[in-house]
């Protein structure tokens, strides 16, 4: 009977500022790998994001090792695809590093003559093959291009890259995959990207999301989540729960409240019974008089730290205060403020008005819904640059006097300048290097 352990989003390395919150992340992975090793699978899938960044701690990096080599003496085969957080099209990633460490390998083989992907058979007879996750979701266009070819005998497709139609509603995915563009003929399906529990099926072969192990940010934590993996055997998969951790979550409607008055319910968890829990606090509503700043959160976390909790998340994103309204400014309004400031600052030939213009918009954007701090932060920094890397063209275009021009030409690819993408209006070409083949 074959069986075989399928992980996603393990994100080893999250939470680096909350050291409590990145042990129990660690942990969940170790103890993942340890019950695949106590059911003595024959082979480990890893469909992505087996770290939250390409180049993570080395002591996380050190954990993470420790646990696969305790797999790979058990004669357990671990395969991989990339995700988006664990992949790096500039220079290898740690995933590269540990393949060529032989603790596991990375089944995305890119036949170049045919546009089509190698299937790695396994020692039970069972071949995997897959495509590896992209960041802005560019892997959406490996669907479109490639020629998926049926296997040939029991075979397993892993994937880190949404599925139009098993996307729950409050994920904010705007490059998805039609089901229809999964490739037929596979056994199983190994999905990875969405931190979700998911399972669906194509013609009768399970397509199957395993959710994450811990969790790779605070809203992950705020859900309840089936934190997890699967074991399959004799191609039954069945649900594997990870528990390393108690998580309390409470939410508090402030609507109404003085600060004083809020701030004296959020001290009373302190008077509850906390046993080493990790706790959350969502707070939301608009505050009868006064404004957010007014309580004394540090005192309140640091209480409900004393009572016993392992650690306390205070999210107060959706709590305002009556004052908000007054101090709102129309845009028009803001925009005329900035004119103003920088007609007052005075550019000197150091960069254009119409360059610092943009670069300020560029900065301004906010995070999208569902949209991670790495993800953002990557997309803001490539904007950036992309203004950088265009300085002379805005000073061409001060001369000509031609504003209208700038917006159409500072929102371009800043890949194109770097060399490592398409060109925009051109085709995308695919690399080994995309795919993580060799």
């Amino acid at each position: 009977m074959v069986s075989f352990a399928h992980l996603a989003d393990c994100h080893l390395g999250a939470f680096g500022r909350n050291h409590k919150l990145r042990e129990y992340n660690l942990r969940s992975f170790e103890r993942a790998i340890e019950i695949c090793i106590d059911r003595d699978v024959d082979f480990i899938i890893i469909a992505g994001d087996l770290f939250h960044n390409p180049h993570p701690d080395l002591d996380v990096v050190d954990r993470a090792v420790k646990s696969l080599v305790k797999a790979r003496k058990k004669g357990i085969r671990i395969y991989s695809v990339y995700g988006s957080h664990d992949f790096n099209i500039a220079k290898a990633s740690l995933v590269d590093v540990l393949e060529s460490a032989e603790l596991f390998k990375k089944v995305v083989h890119y036949l170049d003559e045919s546009q089509s992907l190698e299937h790695v058979e396994d020692d039970t007879g069972i071949k995997i093959t897959g495509l590896s996750g992209r960041k802005s979701r560019k892997d959406t266009s490996y669907y479109k291009e490639l020629n998926f070819n049926e296997p040939d005998g029991d075979a397993i497709f892993v994937f880190h890259t949404p599925i139009a139609e098993m996307k729950p509603v409050d994920i904010h995915e705007k490059e998805t995959v039609p089901l229809s563009s999964i490739p037929d003929g596979y056994k199983y399906y190994a999905g990875g990207h969405i931190h979700r529990n998911l399972r669906e099926e194509k013609d009768g072969s399970p397509i199957i999301y395993p959710g994450v192990t811990f969790g790779s940010s605070y809203t992950d934590l705020e859900k309840d989540l089936d934190r997890g993996f699967y074991i399959v055997e004799d191609w039954e998969p069945g649900h594997v729960p990870v528990d390393v951790c108690e998580i309390r979550r409470v939410d508090i409607d402030a609507d109404g409240f003085l600060p004083s008055e809020l701030e004296e319910k959020l001290l009373e968890l302190s008077n509850s019974e906390i046993h080493e829990e990790v706790v959350l606090v969502k707070v939301s509503g608009i505050l009868r008089e006064g404004v957010p700043e007014d309580i004394d959160f540090m005192r309140v976390r640091r209480k409900i730290e004393e009572a016993g909790a392992e650690t306390v998340f205070l999210n107060r994103r959706n709590l305002e205060g009556k004052t908000v309204e007054r101090l709102k400014i129309k845009e028009r309004d803001e925009s005329e403020i900035e004119d103003k400031i920088m007609d007052e600052y005075g550019f000197n030939d150091i960069v254009t008005k119409e360059f610092a213009k943009d670069l300020l918009n560029v900065l301004k954007v906010e995070k999208g819904g569902g949209e991670t701090n790495t993800d953002y932060d990557e997309r803001i920094w490539h904007e950036a640059w992309n203004l950088i890397y265009k300085l002379d063209e805005y000073e061409d275009m001060e001369e000509e006097d031609d504003e209208s021009q700038v917006s159409d030409n500072f929102v371009e690819d800043v890949d194109k300048n770097k060399g490592t993408e398409e060109k925009k209006g051109q085709k995308e070409q695919f690399s080994l290097t995309d795919f993580g083949g060799n």
